[in-house]
C-alpha cells in the first residue's frame, strides 16, 4: 500500500497533481491499483511487468541494432550451452518445428522472421532457466522489429537456415562447445550482413 497523497507530496515536495499523474501512470502499466476506500495498492511483480519495463528502457535509450547484437552474443552463446546440456525431446521437437517453418517461408519476411525468433526462443526455453527467459524477452522483441527492417532476401535466408541447422545438430548431440561456437558464428554472420547492408 502506498502512503496517502499528502504524505507523498510532503516527502517528494511536489503538488497533488504531480502525485496523481504519477500514480495514474503506474496504474496504466499495471504496477499499482487504486481501491476506493483503501488507497493505492502495489501489485505483485510479474514477469511481463519486468519485461515491459526493460523494453521501454531500451527504447528510450535508443540502443542500436549492433549493441543489441552484442548483448545477444553474450546471452545466447551461454544459453545455447545450457540448452545442449538440458534439452529434452520436446524441446528438440519445438526447435525443429520452428526451423521447418523457416524453410517453408524464405520469401515471406514476417513468417520467416517470426519462425527465426521462435527458434531462438525455444533454445532459451531449453535452458530451463526462467531468469534467462526474462532477460532475453525484451531483447528478442526489439530484435524481431530490427530483423523485419533488415530482411535481406532469400540468399541471406539460406545461409541463416544452414547456421540454425548446425546449431540444432550440436544441441541434439549435447555438444556444448560446438553449439556455443555455432551460435557465435551465426551472430557474427548476422552482424556482418547488417554492416554490409548499411554500406550498400
Amino acid at each position: 500500500m502506498l502512503p496517502p497523497e499528502r504524505v507523498l507530496c510532503a516527502k517528494f515536495r511536489v503538488s497533488r497533481t504531480v502525485i496523481r499523474e504519477a500514480i495514474k501512470a503506474l496504474e496504466t502499466r499495471g504496477l499499482v491499483r487504486i481501491e476506493h476506500g483503501r488507497g493505492t495498492v502495489v501489485e505483485p511483480a510479474s514477469n511481463s511487468q519486468v519485461r515491459d519495463s526493460l523494453k521501454l528502457l531500451m527504447l528510450r535509450k535508443q540502443h542500436s541494432i549492433e549493441q543489441l547484437l552484442e548483448v545477444r552474443g553474450i546471452l545466447e552463446v551461454a544459453i545455447v550451452r545450457l540448452a545442449a546440456k538440458r534439452r529434452t525431446v520436446e524441446d528438440l521437437l519445438r526447435m525443429q518445428a520452428a526451423l521447418d517453418v523457416m524453410r517453408q517461408k524464405p520469401q515471406a519476411p514476417e513468417g520467416y522472421v517470426d519462425a527465426d525468433v521462435e527458434f531462438h526462443a525455444q533454445i532459451a526455453r531449453a535452458a530451463h532457466n526462467p531468469v534467462l527467459l526474462l532477460m532475453l524477452a525484451p531483447i528478442t522483441d526489439l530484435m524481431r522489429e530490427s530483423r523485419l527492417q533488415t530482411y535481406a532476401g532469400t540468399h541471406a535466408v539460406k545461409r541463416t537456415i544452414k547456421a540454425h541447422e548446425r546449431i540444432l545438430r550440436f544441441i541434439q548431440a549435447g555438444d556444448e562447445d560446438a553449439a556455443a561456437h555455432a551460435m557465435q558464428l551465426h551472430l557474427t554472420g548476422v552482424a556482418k550482413d547488417l554492416a554490409a547492408r548499411r554500406r550498400a
